[in-house]
């Protein structure tokens, strides 16, 4: 077996802005080298047999030397290994992707350049700053900012735009050489840190004070500095840090699967969303093939969520079980349940027009008197309706789809991330919320300080129950809602 290094560029730090080349070489690679700020996510889209290599490099240490980055790339690809060597940015960009190519193909090593984006373009695009624009600038001229032995007389010269890249520690040096040098002090500059991720954070002064400013800010590497005319059109381009939600850390309680909706709303509005399930939902196919060996006997199957239409199609299909033989009136309790149902060409013939157990009720016991009906649901669900579904008819039994368990898979990160602060939570079940509490042994006062959502009364009822305020719950109770709810609610993001 003959093994390949792809070298890829993993861009500036939007997860949008990787190339969809990128992501067709990472979702093969047996083996991910990585560096410290490529995208979390990015890294989490490998295959789940792929070896993780953190190589990443801090300013100041010397972690991984290069040297052995290389060792690393060609020991894996010599055991026949699809390896993606994966950089921020682009790889021939600052990035010594050049170096690593030439000591691969020395030592005999097929190879392919992955180019990214860079963030000496996206990170200016994303404070509003266009490095060339019409009677400003014509030009850009892009250096490290590590580099000070430079011919300082011909940069400051320059009719162009001027970016540095790594400059923070040099920040006050690069300034006073090009004042020195005969730039004007008074020539506007910005320094964007984290650009294009929902981090960033952007300051603007005059060349002469920029050091200053960035000091005083708070503002630390990752970071690109940027000088000339062209800074003072942010104020008319800026769009990124206008977006409703920019800057909010906003954090997510439901399962990976069913908050990427959710997610991908609130990130486009400009939020930070941790994506950290309190909840593990775990199948049981058992059950459902048993529920299949004696559903002929139920004249209503009455499905609570989208994990019970999973976990009932799942069985389904380990069972070999021909659909067309369900006699059974299907029932879902909402909107969302439904749309999981039709997904598998299965379309309910009951649905409440709210999405609440005692809805739902309302709306079986019109047609249930005297029949039977199974209540797929989860080994914790499902109580109040079936006891509230006796009054009606003759049986009523509850079919444990899926245990509902506390994720303390998550608790280290979860820590880690409730600790920096959280703007908004986002609870979709009283379960999720239960069991953050059980995962952080009770410690909940970071919510003191968040907006709480809750997705309905239920949920709703249970928070408030732990002594919090719940500040948001939609008309409607569907994430869809919730989230447009909290996209409308100007006051959630004071």
């Amino acid at each position: 077996m003959r093994g390949i290094v792809y070298i890829v560029g993993a861009g500036p730090g939007d997860i949008g802005l990787l190339t969809q080349k990128a992501l067709d070489v990472i979702k093969k690679a047996d083996v991910l080298v990585y560096d410290r700020l490529v995208n979390r996510k990015i890294i989490e889209m490998a295959k789940e047999s792929a070896e993780l290599i953190d190589v990443g490099k801090e300013p100041g240490v010397n972690k991984n030397p290069q040297e052995e980055i290389n060792e690393i790339l060609l020991k894996k690809a010599k055991e026949g290994k699809k390896v993606v060597r994966l950089k921020g940015g682009d790889p021939f960009i600052f990035g010594r992707g050049g170096e690593e190519a030439i000591y691969l193909l020395e030592n005999g090593v097929s190879f392919e350049i992955v180019p990214g984006v860079s963030s000496f373009s996206a990170v200016p695009s994303y404070a509003g700053i266009p490095l060339t624009h019409r009677g400003v600038s014509s030009s850009f001229f892009v250096m490290s900012g590590h580099d000070l032995e430079v011919d300082w007389q011909k940069i400051a010269c320059l009719n162009t735009t001027l970016v540095f890249l790594m400059g923070i520690s040099n920040l006050a040096e690069i300034a006073e050489n090009l004042i020195e040098h005969g730039m004007a002090p008074e020539t506007p500059s910005a320094v964007i840190m984290e650009g294009t991720t929902p981090r960033q954070r952007s300051v603007f002064a005059p060349l002469k004070d920029i050091a200053r400013v960035a000091k005083e800010e708070g503002i630390k590497n990752p970071a690109v500095f940027v000088v000339g005319k062209v800074v003072e059109l942010k104020d008319k381009l800026s769009w990124y840090e206008k977006k409703g939600l920019f800057g909010k850390r906003i954090l997510i309680t439901r399962p990976k699967e069913q908050a990427y909706d959710m997610e991908k709303a609130l990130k486009e509005e400009g939020a930070e969303v941790l994506v950290i399930p309190t909840i593990k939902i775990i199948n049981q196919k058992e059950n459902i093939r048993e529920f299949l060996n004696c559903v002929e006997k139920f004249n209503h199957t009455v499905f609570t969520s989208s994990n019970a239409v999973l976990s009932f199609m799942e069985g389904v299909r380990e069972s070999r079980y021909d659909l067309r033989r369900l006699k059974t009136k299907i029932v879902a309790i909402g909107e969302k349940t439904a749309k999981a149902l039709e997904n598998f060409n299965i379309y309910p013939d009951l649905v409440p027009e709210k999405y609440t157990s005692e809805d739902l009720e309302e709306v079986l016991k019109k047609d249930i008197e005297s029949k039977s009906v199974a209540v797929l649901t989860s080994d914790i669900g499902g109580e109040i309706l079936i006891e509230n579904l006796k009054k009606y008819t003759s049986l009523v039994e509850k079919v444990v789809a899926y245990l509902n368990i506390p994720n303390y898979e998550v608790r280290e990160r979860l820590k880690e991330e409730v600790e920096k602060g959280i703007d908004i939570a986002i609870f979709t079940s009283p379960s999720t919320f239960k069991y953050l509490e059980l995962i952080l042994d009770g410690k909940l006062s970071f919510l003191e300080k968040a907006k709480i959502a809750a997705i309905g009364p239920v949920t709703k009822k249970v928070i408030e129950e732990k002594g919090f305020t719940v500040d948001l719950i939609p008309e409607i109770f569907t994430s869809e809602k919730l989230v447009e709810s909290i996209i409308k609610a100007r006051e959630m993001h004071g």
